[in-house]
């Protein structure tokens, strides 16, 4: 006798449903009316976890069942929304997704006027700024680059949010 499914606790439906805004996840759609997907389905999993829910429509969800929009898809939209209300843009995300993907030693170029742009990931201690002596001046600012480089922390984050298989 197969398993009865429980339904998807209140409490966990409702995070999933805030999470998107109470729409479809997938950003091109966003419809309004959404049913609660399993990213992997319930019959593989027997579970509901937070991380694995997303909230799509009823086209969606059916396009995800058929295969239509893949698992890994669903991934990066569920990600991708979490990035939307984090304090990290989706700039600071790519940038530390490429570091994690990177050879061990790999140090990307960055010109030190944009340090801006990567502040809080650098503040938070995912990535590391190494400074290089001022080469040349041009109209004020120093020309030559600084290199960057992901730390364990924030490989533990990249992995912590279960992205690290996905890229």
């Amino acid at each position: 006798m197969p398993q009865k499914r429980p339904p998807i606790p209140a409490e966990l439906r409702r995070r999933v449903l805030i999470e998107a805004g109470h729409r479809c996840a997938i950003p091109t759609c966003r419809h309004i009316e959404v049913d609660v997907h399993h990213i992997n389905p319930w019959e593989e999993c027997k579970s509901h976890h937070y991380d694995n829910l997303i909230a799509l429509c009823p086209n969606c969800h059916r396009r995800a069942n058929r295969g239509d929009i893949d698992r890994k898809s669903l991934k990066l939209y569920k990600a991708n929304l979490r990035f939307a209300h984090d304090k990290f843009s989706n700039f600071e995300m790519d940038l530390l997704f490429e570091l994690y993907h990177s050879p061990a030693d790999f140090a990307a170029q960055w010109p030190a006027y944009l340090m801006l742009l990567v502040k809080r990931i650098i503040e938070a201690g995912y990535i590391q700024r190494h400074e290089t002596e001022t080469v040349a001046m041009i109209g004020g600012m120093k020309s030559n680059p600084d290199y960057l480089t992901i730390t364990a922390k924030g490989r533990e984050f990249i992995e912590s949010l279960g992205l690290h298989k996905i890229g």
